[in-house]
């Protein structure tokens, strides 16, 4: 192993010997001066001067080690405290004290301890910068990687994007089915235009990011007044380097560029969090839905029963139920097969759907049996929307080749609070009661409880 060299050792050899050699020449320059040769060269002048000379040597690396170790000991003792900081984030991921205010070097002078003492406070800020980046970065992930609702990943993401970078407006945009919406947006005026603009349309096709410098379509509202940003970014939101959402954030001055940096490792969060949640809430729908007709299940139909009983309940608003049933579906699928009985109920679905009101909660409860869940509907109400839902569906017919094969439904309903109920249960239980007299009187029919 290479001996490592002490540089104060070399300075202190190379003064004593330069030291030790002025004062081997001074006797020569004494006689260029006039002095007597005698003198000059005689013993005692000739050791006093060599003595003066390694006494000055002794002298200057006394004041070297004062005025250069001084600063050297503070600059070593900054960068230990840098290191310290740097293993402990690697040891535990803790980030310590070692910040601009905290590590920096007083620069007291412009020579090149100076210069020295401001490249390494430079390094201090980057690095300080650094750590703050990952600590973010650290607990945006965490919380990303946690959050699975679309919405409440989207506010949180945008909230923490725009206190990131100074925006005073931003909007995260989804491509979602082949269509760009506006997931969460703040502080822009008809945000919902944005899905229209060339500049996302170009990120969302080509994944290329663009800074626009004064854009004229775009305007920001702040809490008083309404302006022209003077600056918009529009960044890629990218899985597998394929753009699945776009974030565009507006300011009324320039960005600092730190700030757009940032904005890309943001992104990368992001883009996994996004697709993550995506892919819940396509699990969710899938959970939710029944395959055949692609309306809510039996269980997640009663989740939303529940729901909206106890939202009447607090409210003091009207529920109605209505149950369907499709009459003789049994010889249709003896008649003509499974398949077509499967195309029959599809059919039925779209018929009951034509029927029914916007808000109203459509469900598959057994296997020809469907549920409807009516907000806010009197018994009246519901008699009526299931009168049109049965004239829909026995005027309507479904082809299978040749065959056109028409089926009619029996209806029973009943709505709460003109029914006396302690849960949403006796509704069913009611609307059934009525639904099996409409079909022992005849079927084709709809029935009160």
């Amino acid at each position: 192993m290479k001996r490592l060299r002490n540089t104060f050792l070399d300075l202190a050899i190379r003064m004593i010997g330069f030291g030790l050699l002025i004062g081997i020449v001074f006797p020569f320059f004494m006689i260029l001066l006039g002095v007597p040769k005698s003198i000059a060269f005689s013993g005692l002048f000739l050791a006093s001067c060599i003595l003066a000379g390694v006494l000055v040597g002794f002298v200057n690396i006394l004041i070297s080690r004062i005025t250069v170790r001084k600063k050297l000991t503070v600059l070593t003792g900054k960068m230990r405290e840098v290191k310290d900081s740097i293993i402990l984030i690697s040891e535990n991921g803790k980030i310590g004290d070692c910040n601009p205010e905290h590590c920096s070097i007083p620069v007291e002078t412009d020579d090149e301890f100076g210069q020295s003492a401001t490249a390494f406070n430079e390094l201090i800020t980057s690095f300080a910068g650094s750590l703050r980046m990952l600590d973010d970065i650290k607990t945006f992930t965490a919380i990303f990687s946690s959050q699975l609702d679309l919405h409440a990943l989207s506010e949180y993401a945008l909230d923490r994007v725009l206190n990131g970078t100074g925006a005073d407006a931003g909007a995260i945009l989804l491509e979602q089915d082949g269509e760009i919406c506006v997931l969460q947006s703040f502080g822009i005026r008809e945000a919902n235009s944005l899905a229209n603009d060339p500049h996302i349309l170009n990120t969302f096709t080509k994944g290329e990011s663009y800074i626009i410098s004064h854009p004229e379509e775009i305007i920001v509202e702040s809490t008083l007044t309404q302006f022209h940003p003077k600056e918009v970014i529009v960044e890629p939101v990218k899985f597998k380097n394929v753009p699945i959402a776009v974030i565009l954030l507006a300011k009324a001055e320039s960005f600092q560029a730190d700030y757009t940096k940032q904005l890309s490792i943001f992104t990368q969060s992001l883009a996994v969090a996004l697709h993550n949640a995506l892919e819940h809430e396509q699990l969710q729908k899938l959970a939710a839905l029944d395959p055949l007709t692609g309306i809510l299940n039996r269980r997640f139909g009663m989740v939303r029963l529940h729901e909206e009983y106890s939202r009447s309940v607090r409210r003091g608003i009207p529920l109605g139920v209505l149950m369907f049933d499709i009459d003789h579906f049994k010889q249709v699928n003896d008649t003509y097969g499974h398949v077509v009985g499967d195309r029959v109920l599809r059919n039925i679905t779209a018929m009951i759907r034509q029927g029914i009101r916007e808000g109203d909660i459509l469900l598959r409860y057994g296997g020809e049996e469907f549920m409807v869940i009516l907000p806010g509907a009197s018994k009246d109400d519901a008699f009526t929307i299931a009168e049109r839902v049965r004239h829909i569906v026995r005027d309507s017919k479904t082809t299978y080749g040749d065959n056109q094969i028409s089926v009619t439904i029996s209806v029973g309903l009943d709505s709460m609070p003109e029914t006396t109920i302690t849960g949403e249960q006796e509704l069913i239980t009611n609307a059934d009661e009525a639904l099996y007299r409409s079909k022992n009187s005849g079927r084709d029919r709809v029935t009160m409880h």
